[in-house]
């Protein structure tokens, strides 16, 4: 499906940032901090951004504001770390007669608005789980301030085995392809080698030999023929979506288990899950459950609203690609409820925990569904502390960034949140947003929404 013409203007229109090329300081006055370094708010502070970068910190006394400041007040107000989406899927080239939900002749179009949907939600960063040269060069183009959008780092491409399940991933069967893989995306400048669910255990350690010859981590899902304790023997950096917990959780039993995910559920012996919450803090694993992706897709009109805002095309193509996404609620609240589980038994034995939606999915929207994930990761028992640093100062320790972004500290990047209420005491308080901060630009609040506004308005 094509774009109009109108809506390609509108596009022009609403995703050009307003102060590209501005260097202008910018001054919170009064404002409660939310630092993110510990659970506590530093009250009647002054914030100075200078070239995109966190200045100085400090009260009325200790902090002079430059007279040429844009001066914002904070009065009442919180400002925190812009958050982290550490499990998202923007959108590649598609091959020639390839269908692929993920990829598209009109990514560039697509990834404009996804990035505006995440920075409009106060998402300033994402981890990216399906690497491309074009999703490089997007990044690029947001760093330099030519578009709206969150800072990306991103994996390389999936490595499964034979046959793959996604066109378009790589297949690895042998340590001369692993050690390939391996040098491609260590040039190309990825952030991690991605594996996925078909790799045979030999494929599997041979990307983890090749990964630190490069210095690349393992992260991704948990291939069947390696289970969970052989990926956390291996110490896979991160696991996506609590893959392998579930097969490992299963009981000891002579008579084998039916393979459908029902029986499965409904076999799961919670009594193994201690001994493998320990074996999972000791690898130094983390988890991105992406407890959303289990959730029932909303009906009521506000969800709809938000799906007006995703390219109609994108909605489209995984509608084709999962039709059956949605059609058996009891066995997905069951799996929620599993999974909410597991989060909470990892969060309580002390194991690492990301923040992650794996948007675009039928029922994880780019941007709106992290603030339901951080709904979730309380439900699982975190605080509203402990959620919202899942996406922030956790998320920067994870990637080894903590001197870039993740908490309000005097050198970081002005990646930033202005709220209307304290999110340490509901996480829904994250949504009361007055404005958001990237890279040292100010958007408010009221022009964000009228670029979505706008995009609501497209024309197909």
């Amino acid at each position: 499906m094509r774009y109009s013409l109108l809506f390609i203007f509108i596009l022009i229109l609403v995703l050009i940032p307003v102060a590209v090329g501005q260097q202008r300081s910018v001054a919170f006055i009064d404002v409660s901090v939310v630092p993110m370094e510990s659970a506590h708010v530093l009250s009647h502070q002054i914030v100075v951004v200078r070239d995109g970068r966190i200045a100085a910190i400090g009260s009325r006394d200790s902090v002079q504001v430059p007279a040429d400041a844009l001066r914002i007040s904070g009065k009442g107000r919180y400002l925190m770390p812009g958050l982290a989406d550490m499990h998202v899927h923007f959108i590649r080239p598609s091959g020639l007669n390839q269908f692929q939900m993920s990829a598209s002749s009109d990514y560039v179009a697509e990834n404009k608005i996804l990035g505006l949907l995440y920075v409009a939600n106060g998402v300033t960063t994402v981890r990216n789980m399906w690497g491309h040269q074009a999703i490089l060069d997007l990044a690029k183009d947001i760093d330099a301030g030519n578009l709206i959008g969150p800072h990306i780092y991103s994996t390389g491409p999936i490595n499964d085995g034979v046959p793959q399940i996604w066109q378009g991933s790589r297949a690895i069967e042998t340590a001369a392809e692993a050690e390939e893989a391996a040098r491609a995306d260590k040039k190309a400048g990825y952030i991690a080698l991605k594996v996925y669910d078909r790799l045979s255990a030999d494929a599997y350690n041979s990307l983890v030999t090749a990964g630190k010859s490069q210095g690349l981590p393992i992260v991704g899902h948990v291939p069947s023929a390696v289970g969970l304790r052989g990926a956390l023997a291996a110490h896979q950096y991160s696991v996506e979506h609590l893959t392998g917990y579930l097969a490992a959780l299963q009981p000891n039993t002579v008579v084998p288990i039916p393979s459908s995910s029902q029986a499965l559920l409904q076999a799961v012996d919670f009594t193994k899950l201690p001994e493998l919450v320990q074996e999972t803090k000791a690898s130094g694993t983390w988890n991105c459950p992406t407890l959303v992706v289990k959730q029932s897709i909303p009906e009521d009109t506000q969800w709809q609203h938000r799906l007006a805002l995703i390219p109609p095309a994108l909605v489209e193509r995984y509608r084709k690609g999962y039709p059956n996404w949605g059609t058996k609620p009891d066995i997905d609240r069951m799996a929620y409820q599993v999974n909410i589980a597991i989060t909470k038994g990892l969060h309580e034995g002390g194991a690492k925990l990301l923040l992650g939606t794996d948007a675009y999915k039928p029922n994880a929207l780019p941007g709106f569904s992290l603030h339901d994930e951080l709904r979730n990761f309380v439900s699982a028992g975190l605080t509203p502390y402990e959620a919202i640093r899942a996406g922030t100062s956790d998320a920067a320790l994870f990637l080894n960034q903590q001197n870039e972004f993740g908490t309000v500290t005097v050198g970081l990047r002005a990646d930033l949140l202005l709220l209307e209420a304290n999110p340490l005491e509901n996480v829904a308080n994250v949504t009361k947003r007055v404005g958001v901060m990237l890279r040292g630009t100010w958007f408010p609040e009221e022009d964000l929404q009228k670029r979505l506004s706008s995009l609501s308005s497209r024309s197909n």
